[in-house]
């Protein structure tokens, strides 16, 4: 398969990275499996994770509300920055604006409460030790143009402009593959994706409210975006300059495997997008079998 991966991004301008493991067999497929990458909004899975495991402890109550500010606001993705003031939402929904449309106020809402702590802690527990993830999302977009995100010049009306007004340089900061960056491998993204779904860390419910959260992805256009009908993912992508990213799990009726597809230093994003889909097409017929007419 390392052949198969290879030969499709033989024109590709960037590196891509693929880990996969059937999680029945414990089968696994790699290329350049190790090779670290800048997350971008993939780390989101593992705030939601970490939230969950401290709601199991009882240490945070999800049907708590919390009233949004302005000066809380973060731009990007998402559609929180664009509510009003005072509005208020339950710590679940914020959880699954985070995932479903990589909502980045909701993402430093959730970071904010969670500690970083925990996050390095987590990681640690679960032997992903190529993985930093240092910054919340405001110092990550603020990464992308070389600001310093304590500035306090830098508001979120002069960030969202700034990111507007030109295309970030490949070799930002917010593109590092060091560990000051948020970085991970695409085989510790499986090792995540691996013990959300079996369930490590987790109660019943939690685990199953993960896993629902995740299901519930509206960016579909990279793993799921090739596979037959019917087959359901539960994901979290990543997008700065230069780097797209997909990892979760992929149910193909009894099997289920974990993937995590990643590239970076690429300056077509479009080619980086549709090579993770062929690249995720790969991985389902290596496992589950040729597709025929692809219907979604």
């Amino acid at each position: 398969m390392a052949v198969a991966f290879a030969e499709l991004a033989r024109e590709f301008d960037g590196v891509l990275g693929v880990a996969a493991r059937r999680l029945d067999t414990g089968e696994e497929l790699a290329f350049n499996a190790d090779e670290v990458f800048p997350t971008a909004s993939a780390f989101k899975t593992v705030l939601l994770y970490v939230l969950y495991r401290q709601a199991d402890a009882g240490h945070i109550d999800l049907a708590q509300r919390l009233t949004l500010r302005a000066e809380q606001r973060v731009p990007g993705s998402g559609v929180l920055q664009d509510l009003e003031p005072g509005a208020t939402l339950t710590l679940k929904d914020i959880a699954t604006l985070m995932i479903t449309v990589s909502d980045n106020m909701a993402t430093d809402l959730i970071y904010d409460l969670v500690g970083r702590a925990a996050v390095a802690e987590t990681l640690r527990e679960l032997g992903m030790s190529h993985t930093s993830l240092p910054l919340d999302t405001w110092e990550i977009l603020a990464g992308l143009h070389d600001l310093d995100p304590d500035d306090p010049s830098l508001t979120y009306e002069t960030l969202k402009a700034r990111l507007a007004s030109r295309l970030a340089p490949l070799d930002c900061r917010a593109a590092r593959e060091t560990p000051d960056n948020n970085v991970t491998t695409p085989r510790d993204m499986v090792r995540l994706y691996e013990a959300i779904e079996r369930g490590e860390g987790l109660s019943p419910a939690a685990r199953d409210a993960v896993l629902d959260i995740l299901k519930r992805q509206k960016f579909r256009e990279r793993i799921p975006a090739l596979l037959p009908f019917g087959v359901q993912v539960a994901h979290k992508t990543g997008s700065i300059r230069g780097v797209r990213n997909d990892a979760g799990l992929v149910y193909a009726g009894d099997i289920v495997y974990a993937v995590a597809l990643f590239t970076k230093r690429a300056r077509n994003g479009y080619a980086a997008t549709q090579l993770l889909a062929r690249a995720s097409l790969a991985v389902y017929e290596h496992f589950a079998g040729p597709v025929g007419e692809i219907e979604n």
